[in-house]
């Protein structure tokens, strides 16, 4: 077996762990059950995100593909600051966070240019990723200045925990669509996951911070 397919067997093993782990997480936290589950499927969820985005990376080098090393690491990056998010319970921002947060805006400008570049060949994919771009240019906007007021605290931390790893899981259930779909034009499989999830996650968080009772989240490594 060549190292490219040894790392593909991984990829995808990862990412199906990922996608059956969001599920019981997304389920156990919104119907209140044990949360232990939440916990226990939460960390199973990240360290297969991990898996999923350290052998992409090296997969997109060996068959050059740029979309798709992109989007890796756009991918990951909610998945990564939702798990500090859980992880970090006083809020205040390490290092780590305001690398990833700057290493996101470098990777939302790439993102952009070549969604460009694509549209200017006719590639519909340049439709994903110039809409993928902005989304993670914003989102290091909002993580950037998030650590300059020193983080978030509280119920706002759980809110955008929780609004984080559904973000990620917007990325996992993408992947499972296009990996097994096709759809013309293909930027609809690419998008509909995240116009679907995105009014969950709006939800979510309007109910967090209007005052709903959430038990404090936390993910030891």
């Amino acid at each position: 077996m060549s190292l490219y397919d040894t790392l593909l067997t991984m990829h995808i093993a990862g990412g199906f762990t990922a996608l059956f782990t969001s599920f019981i997480a997304l389920a156990t936290k919104s119907m209140n059950i044990a949360h232990k589950w939440h916990v226990y499927s939460g960390r199973i969820y990240f360290w297969g995100m991990v898996i999923v985005f350290v052998t992409a990376i090296p997969m997109t080098m060996i068959k050059i593909n740029i979309f798709l090393f992109l989007i890796a690491i756009f991918s990951f990056y909610s998945a990564f600051v939702g798990w500090r998010l859980a992880k970090n319970r006083r809020g205040t921002p390490a290092l780590i966070d305001w690398f990833s947060a700057g290493l996101m805006g470098i990777t939302a400008v790439g993102m952009i240019l070549y969604g460009g570049y694509l549209l200017t060949q006719s590639n519909s994919n340049g439709i994903t990723i110039l809409i993928f771009g902005v989304i993670g240019a914003l989102l290091s906007s909002s993580d950037l200045q998030i650590n300059r007021a020193d983080g978030v605290k509280g119920k706002e931390r759980i809110a955008l925990h929780l609004s984080r790893m559904l973000g990620a899981t917007i990325a996992t259930v993408t992947a499972f669509l296009v990996t097994n779909f096709s759809v013309e034009p293909a930027f609809i499989l690419w998008l509909a996951p995240a116009i679907l999830i995105t009014p969950i996650i709006a939800w979510w968080n309007r109910r967090i911070l209007g005052g709903h009772k959430v038990s404090a989240i936390q993910i030891t490594s």
